[in-house]
């Protein structure tokens, strides 16, 4: 074989493209270049959270199932974890049949599952600008063109959102939306105008896939009802990776009895069945702990984040902004005109901060003047040094 034929033979699809468009490669190469840097990049609980001790008993638990757990099935998931995941769903407003509930190997693999349900190459996907970015990867490696539509600290802008649907040239496949402690901002919809978002969705026939990572992780003590309470027809995506574990790679996607047979379909053609000890393993360590956990968590959490917000308002140069979370693990930073923060990152990491520039979470790279800081995974005393350091960094460029 010549090496012009060898080279055609081992031809990739272009459907990897857009995953090698990643900020880790970057990101881990500033960590190399300084260890002792702060990262505030993650989405993560940090381990001192993460119930060990728990899980290890839960997993033993598992293992007394036999070799019976370890053959083919359950391509939905284990029944008792998804009655679970459906009395918690109903606990935030939304009445779902455990048989409308798939596990997932992440809520990544929800993401990736509605994509391969409802995306044909060509089509049009709105999703929030900023939003997940490993979402968008996801869009565009079935080759759909993610459109996005602008946050506030009030969530997604439902007018605005009204106005691009009135000039798309298609209609879009459906809007991809985090609404409760948002990915990246940490703003949260409102009620308001979620039910105005479900009526504009009602009224054009948009179908909305929402994923509520962080939904739980309130520091109010009560948390947001979700859009598919206001809707059944909503694809609602969670997951246990933020609550227990990342590691654990747990997540679900609650359909609809119209699309239950769709989303079934496409899962089973795509891995057969989940991982059976590790889904029984979840379940033992939810049941009778979960609310408790979440709740001990969150308290954490909310110290971090105040920490946060105190550095900031103690540290920051005049002009530069911050969402103020209600939840979640993330706040949005943003800086005047003329910065770059892209360009800045470097030089943060020399003073021992890593953040994530918010270039990459827009579907057009355009917004380079903000960032996004994780809070939960970092001590108050850390926290407080590394915005000290950021303000440095931000005025050393101003």
């Amino acid at each position: 074989m010549t090496e012009t034929a060898r080279e055609q033979a081992a031809a990739t699809s272009r459907r990897i493209e857009p995953f090698a468009e990643s900020v880790w490669p970057w990101v881990h190469d500033l960590e190399e270049r300084n260890p002792e840097a702060v990262f505030f990049g993650g989405g993560i609980p940090p381990t001192d959270v993460i119930p060990v001790e728990r899980l290890r008993k839960s997993a033993e638990q598992a293992w007394q199932d036999g070799a019976e757990v370890l053959v083919y099935g359950e391509v939905r998931g284990y029944r008792p974890l998804r009655e679970l995941i459906a009395e918690r769903m109903a606990a935030r407003g939304a009445a779902v049949d455990p048989a409308d509930i798939l596990i997932t190997n992440g809520a990544q693999q929800g993401i990736d599952l509605a994509a391969r349900v409802f995306v044909d190459p060509g089509d049009i996907v709105l999703t929030e600008a900023p939003t997940f970015m490993d979402a968008l990867r996801v869009f565009r490696s079935h080759e759909a063109e993610p459109v996005g539509v602008p946050v506030d600290e009030d969530g997604l802008q439902v007018d605005a959102l009204a106005a691009i649907l009135d000039r798309l040239p298609a209609r879009p496949k459906f809007l991809y939306t985090v609404p409760t402690y948002q990915n990246p901002m940490g703003v949260t919809m409102p009620a308001a105008r979620r039910r105005a978002l479900i009526d504009l969705a009602q009224e054009r026939g948009l179908v909305i896939v929402e994923d509520d990572p962080y939904g739980d992780l309130t520091f109010t003590g009560e948390a947001a009802p979700t859009l598919k309470s206001l809707d059944p027809e909503v694809i609602y995506l969670g997951t246990f990776s933020k609550v227990l574990a990342p590691g654990l790679r747990v997540g679900w996607v609650a359909s609809s009895p119209r699309l239950r047979e769709a989303f079934f379909n496409v899962k089973e053609g795509t891995d057969i069945h989940n991982e059976r000890i590790m889904t029984r393993t979840v379940f033992h360590a939810a049941q009778g702990f979960l609310d408790a956990h979440i709740a001990a968590s969150s308290a954490i959490y909310r110290s971090r984040r105040d920490a946060m917000l105190a550095g900031l308002e103690r540290h920051m140069p005049q002009g530069v902004t911050w969402t103020f979370p209600a939840g979640g693990f993330f706040l949005w930073a943003t800086l005047p005109e003329g910065y770059d923060t892209d360009a800045m990152l470097p030089a943060a990491t020399d003073r021992g901060i890593i953040y994530l520039p918010s270039s990459w979470f827009y579907p057009d790279r355009s917004w380079v003047r903000s960032m996004r800081l994780n809070y939960s995974s970092q001590p108050e005393e850390r926290i407080e040094e590394a915005m000290r350091r950021l303000a440095e960094t931000i005025n050393s460029f101003g």
